[in-house]
This record gives C-alpha cells, sequence and structure tokens, in this order.
C-alpha cells in the first residue's frame, strides 16, 4: 500500500500499488490526480501508456487561491461552531445584557425630577405623576393633582403646540436628611413666544398684559437611595394648601 497525499488539499490516504498511473479523485476536494512511478501525487488524468506526466507536482504546482480560501473558511467554521465557541459566545451575550440590565445609572438630579414633575402634572400625564410619588404617599398626590387642575388647565389652554419652561426655586432644603421643598414654576418658553410672533418687538408704547403668567407649585421632596428623589404627596399636599 501506498501512502498518499492529494496534490489540492493535502488529504491523506492510502492506495495499492496497482493504482499508480491510474486515475484518482480525492474524497475531500473532488479533485482528479494520478501516482507516478516515483510515488508524487500529480493534479490531473495519468497520461497516456508510453507518455510522460505533463502535469506539475504538488511540490512544484503553483497555489490555488481559491482553495486555500475554502480551506481557511472551512477552519474557521469548525472553531467557531465547536462547543467551547458556542458556550463562549452565548456566556459573552448574557454577561453583557446583565451589564445592561443591572448597571447602576445615575439618578436625575432634583432639578430635572422638578421639571419632569411640573411639566407632567400641566400636561394631564397623571401616571408620570404616580410614577415620581414617594413610597406610600400616591394617594395623597393624586389629591394634590386634582386640587391644582383648574390653574393648570388655563395654562394648558394658552399653551398650544408651545413647550413647557420650568424654574425651580427651592426653598428649604435638608442635605443631612434628604428632602428639599421647591416651587417649580411654570410657564410657556418666551423663545416659542417670539418664534410665533415672528419675532417682531412689540411697540413700547403699548402697555401689554403678559401673556404668560407663570404657574407657581409647591412641591415637597426626599431622597429614597437608588430610587433617587421622589415626590412626597403628604407634605406636597400640606404645601399646597398653605400657600396663600
Amino acid at each position: 500500500m501506498l501512502a498518499i497525499k492529494c496534490p489540492a488539499c493535502g488529504a491523506e490516504g492510502r492506495a495499492p500499488k496497482e493504482k499508480i498511473q491510474t486515475r484518482l479523485v480525492c474524497r475531500k476536494c473532488l479533485k482528479v490526480f494520478h501516482v507516478t512511478p516515483a510515488g508524487n501525487t500529480v493534479l490531473g488524468e495519468p497520461p497516456a501508456t508510453g507518455q510522460t506526466s505533463t502535469a506539475v507536482s504538488r511540490a512544484k504546482a503553483a497555489p490555488d487561491p481559491g482553495q486555500k480560501v475554502d480551506q481557511w473558511f472551512e477552519r474557521a467554521s469548525k472553531r467557531f461552531f465547536s462547543p467551547t465557541s458556542l458556550i463562549l459566545t452565548i456566556g459573552l451575550i448574557l454577561l453583557v445584557v446583565a451589564a445592561t440590565l443591572f448597571t447602576p445609572r445615575r439618578p436625575e438630579s432634583l432639578q430635572d425630577r422638578v421639571g419632569r414633575a411640573a411639566k407632567a402634572t400641566v400636561e394631564e400625564d397623571l401616571q408620570t405623576i404616580r410614577e415620581l410619588a414617594a413610597t406610600g404617599t400616591a394617594d395623597s398626590v393624586v389629591t394634590w393633582y386634582s386640587s391644582i387642575r383648574p390653574q393648570c388647565d388655563e395654562l394648558l389652554k394658552r399653551l398650544g403646540s408651545r413647550k413647557l419652561a420650568v424654574e425651580t426655586e427651592v426653598k428649604q432644603e435638608d442635605p443631612a436628611q434628604e428632602w428639599a421643598d421647591v416651587v417649580a414654576h411654570v410657564s410657556i418658553e418666551e423663545k416659542e413666544e417670539l418664534e410665533r410672533r415672528g419675532n417682531v418687538l412689540p411697540d413700547l408704547s403699548i402697555v401689554m398684559a403678559p401673556t404668560s403668567q407663570p404657574v407657581s407649585l409647591p412641591m415637597a421632596w426626599k431622597f429614597e437611595g437608588w430610587a433617587g428623589w421622589r415626590l412626597d404627596g403628604n407634605r406636597t399636599l400640606e404645601l399646597s394648601r398653605a400657600k396663600p
């Protein structure tokens, strides 16, 4: 038996000596080759009886770029789809998902929370107000929301398609106890108002009433750890009732 290698892909095999100068086909790449009397494997059909092989042996043959690319993809696919690679890939995906879900996010600042709550109140977004309520004060927040609806509705009628602006005024604050009493002054953005009028300056000789009287909303907030600043419905309701 002869130990042979395919001159195209290098696949190894064995063949009886009777196969010298006979047509052979590689089972892996399906290339046709033959074995010379010297034991070399050569691409192509074997020569006819009495002729010398004109094919180029594997040692002297120029490499086939297409064959090399196919072999590279075959090796890469075997490595990528191996059980170890699949386990590592799935583990990496799970790690990224877990990092995204459980990485602590920086809580909103007090001013950001006040602005969001004030805009939601004027725009009748009760769901957001409930979500911002401090633990155990959701009912008081709803009562407060209902009590200030008349003044908010008046501003909402004037708003139209324009945007709201919120200015936060901190009245009292205790960083140690992590609470703050604020007043949110909600009005229509002046930039939006000027654009609506076409940037035309008013006649100074004419006394004009303000078009966007702000709505002032007293609020009480307390900090609840990772939940951040939360609207204290009980104290907010007290501040609203005590408002002159």
